[in-house]
């Protein structure tokens, strides 16, 4: 038995032992050392982690190590580290009912659209730097993020913007010839504010009253005429 241990003792301790190195740090060691079950859900927000510090340069190593698991397993889930991005990379859903009943509230349209547009500025600056590692991404091209993503969740903010426009139109508190263009041109007007803050424009934050006057501009356009 002594022979057995003194033979053991001899071998470098950076001898390569299957998921296991006894030279590795020990809250690493006990990650690879136990079978960790780990949903698909859990596996790509530590993905979702890794890519939105590091872009595509992330490694799945690193990936891996985050969830405590294998590479190898990593890949049995995902086949390709392109496949493992786009799949964690998922801009999160709008949820258009909300943005617009957040104005909805208000009595005054122009208020009404202000709080729309605070709210839509909230949702564009969470899935502006997602969509931008997307599209620069070098292995994925526009046709696999098109035919990844649902088409109709990005057609929801227009057409309940554009139903809530109508709405008001109806009630006599606006004046507009198309507002499918008018809900488009407000919702285009918010998604550049998330671009250039994100290029560090005013600071990195558009300021609130920055929101309101832009709204204002817009309204001069939509004032009912007397």
């Amino acid at each position: 038995m002594l022979t057995a241990f003194f033979c053991f003792a001899q071998l470098p301790l950076t001898r390569n032992v299957p998921g296991w190195r006894i030279d590795r740090p020990l809250s690493e060691r006990r990650a690879l050392g136990r079978n960790k079950t780990i949903d698909d859900t859990e596996l790509l927000a530590h993905a979702r982690r890794v890519f939105l510090e590091k872009g595509a340069q992330g490694s799945t190593k690193e990936i891996a190590r985050s969830a405590g698991i294998s590479e190898a397993v990593l890949f049995q889930r995902f086949p390709t580290k392109a496949t493992l991005f786009l799949a964690a990379m998922v801009p999160p859903q709008v949820d258009a009912d909300a943005i617009v009943q957040s104005g909805a509230k208000y009595s005054d349209p122009q208020d009404a659209l202000c709080a729309m547009c605070d709210s839509m500025l909230v949702y564009f600056r969470s899935m502006m730097p997602i969509v931008l590692h997307l599209l620069t991404h070098p292995s994925i091209t526009m046709e696999d993020i098109m035919s990844h993503f649902e088409k109709s969740a990005s057609a929801s903010l227009p057409r309940a913007l554009s139903k809530y426009l109508t709405s008001l139109q109806g009630a006599g508190k606006v004046h507009v010839n198309d507002p499918d263009s008018a809900a488009s041109l407000l919702i285009s007007s918010i998604h550049s504010v998330a671009i250039f803050e994100m290029l560090g424009a005013h600071g990195g934050h558009f300021p609130e009253a920055g929101v309101r006057a832009l709204v204002a501009a817009f309204w001069h356009g939509l004032a009912p005429r007397r």
